[in-house]
């Protein structure tokens, strides 16, 4: 009544619906709802806190007005209060942590009990996934892509290759794609990489073609901007270190076929669809726009940013260093048996005691520290839902539809699906989230080739993104400049799909062939 003295009711209403809480309502009522289900067989009630948790995140993501990392700290609080995780015992048990301190008949009928605290125990399963593997290999690409960024060495390479092969539009075209290209091992931001290094090129060129920012839909910029946005989702396909989200696909690849999906074997099944269909992205957009470019003012803007820079610096050339050191290590991981994120480690050591990059750098780069935390906190979701079987059961409910099928054609049909997914997601890394781990699950109950389904995963998390304007922060970056309305967007993401599923499902059903991933 006192918040209706002051300000009246109207005025009570209005601050309720401005509240950012009441974006987090569906999210909430959703992952309450499915907490009280009846629990189906093959779960427990842990299981089911756990999936309704999981799924108020994933729609949390898509409508709450809070970042992905503070929802995912409310994710893993209250699962840490609930007590909706597997704790380990003092003698080496794994249980739900809402057992600890019950009491179970042993062997010879004795009673024991589960010694272990339901809220610590909780909260060390939180917080392991910031001690994984992966969370750690993200982060220190993430300073390596600064190092990349800092230096200019990333501004250098783009505008080298725009200079050299921007005789053409198809030639612009092809040079937004070596960019990408180049960059994609050592940036695993998407984001940061199309929308903080190549981006300002590319709008650049624009701007030197004569094309006006603020007339809307245009040829030019559209062709550019589709390209770009297109060679960065590609790119991402390419390589493990390519997009946050491709560890968590070889993390569950491991976990659920036990077998090793790292940086040479990501390269060497993705290759040759994915530069196929990046060879084949310029043309097919040239046709659908059919853009004419006024190459006038292009190479002086080009030579001007290109001098801005100067000669290459000491700290370039320690950082080519160091990146070629590292890509050899990477390729050559089964020779040298260094892990990759050893290998990204030392990156980031050599060059902070080589000046190249400073602690304060390390300290300051906000998006590496953000994208650790909600990195880390999928990871522990991810795999307590396949610890509480979770994942499983997901997956035995999507086999049935396809248990009649053979191994390939089940195969095809969930790698389709998983692709078409992407409609319901404005963020690719929620997408790997939310359905790798589920339909390899299927995929190991159908009989499916491990590595044709864990590669077919590894490109359509990347590949689906240009679905949609808002897929991931590069797409909406290009698309948010109006030079391709929304609905054109749709319907060229659509079209480019097309194109990049036949190249997946011919030259890359052939190639995988060749070389006995089925």
């Amino acid at each position: 009544m006192r918040v209706g003295r002051y300000i009246g009711w109207k005025g009570y209403v209005e601050a309720v619906k401005s509240s950012r809480a009441i974006t987090a309502l569906p999210a909430i009522i959703l992952a309450v709802s499915i907490a009280h289900l009846p629990v189906p067989e093959g779960l427990t009630d842990t299981s089911m806190r756990l999936l309704g948790v999981f799924a108020g995140v994933i729609v949390g993501l898509l409508t709450a007005d809070y970042d992905m990392s503070v929802i995912l700290a409310a994710a893993l609080l209250v699962l840490t209060l609930t007590k909706s995780f597997m704790c380990t015992t003092a003698s080496g048990h794994s249980i739900e942590c809402d057992r600890c301190k019950t009491m179970y008949r042993g062997d010879g009928g004795h009673w024991h009990e589960y010694t272990c605290d339901p809220i610590g125990g909780s909260f060390e399963v939180a917080i392991s996934g910031f001690s994984n593997k992966v969370s750690w290999l993200v982060f220190c690409a993430f300073h390596i892509g600064k190092a990349v960024e800092k230096t200019g060495f990333g501004k250098r390479v783009s505008l080298a290759l725009v200079g050299s092969m921007g005789q053409s539009a198809l030639g612009i075209g092809y040079a937004v794609c070596l960019a990408e290209l180049i960059l994609a091992p050592f940036i695993p931001s998407n984001t940061a990489r199309g929308g903080g290094i190549v981006y300002p090129i590319v709008e650049s060129v624009i701007a030197s073609l004569g094309v006006d920012p603020h007339i809307g839909e245009d040829p030019v910029g559209g062709f550019l901007s589709f390209v770009a946005a297109s060679a960065n989702l590609i790119s991402s396909s390419l390589f493990v270190t390519g997009m946050a989200g491709n560890p968590i696909v070889a993390s569950k690849a491991a976990d659920i076929f036990g077998i090793e999906f790292g940086f040479s074997e990501w390269v060497i099944g993705a290759s040759v669809p994915a530069l196929l269909i990046m060879l084949l992205l310029p043309p097919f957009v040239h046709i659908l726009l059919r853009p004419k470019l006024d190459f006038t003012n292009l190479s002086q803007n080009i030579r001007r940013q290109h001098h801005a820079l100067g000669a290459m610096s000491d700290q370039e050339y320690r950082l080519c260093a160091t990146l070629l050191t590292c890509l050899v290590l990477w390729v050559g991981t089964p020779y040298f048996g260094i892990d990759a994120t050893v290998v990204a480690y030392m990156a980031i050591v050599i060059l902070i005691l080589l000046n190249v990059l400073t602690w304060s750098d390390v300290v300051k780069n906000h998006k590496a520290w953000d994208t650790f935390f909600w990195l880390a906190s999928f990871i522990v979701l991810a795999e307590q839902l396949t610890a509480l079987g979770v994942t499983d059961w997901i997956g035995n409910s999507l086999s049935r539809s396809l248990h009649n099928a053979s191994p390939l054609v089940c195969t095809i049909s969930l790698s389709l699906a998983y692709f078409f997914s992407m409609y319901m997601f404005s963020s690719i890394s929620s997408h790997v989230v939310a359905f790798a781990g589920p339909f390899f699950a299927a995929g190991y109950v159908l009989g499916c080739p491990p590595k044709l389904l864990t590669i077919l995963v590894a490109l359509f998390s990347s590949l689906a993104g240009i679905l949609t304007p808002f897929s991931t922060g590069s797409v909406a970056i290009y698309a948010s400049q109006g030079y391709i309305s929304q609905p054109k967007w749709f319907m060229f993401g659509l079209l480019f799909s097309v194109l990049s599923l036949v190249v997946v499902f011919t030259v890359g059903l052939i190639w995988w062939k060749i070389i006995g991933w089925y």
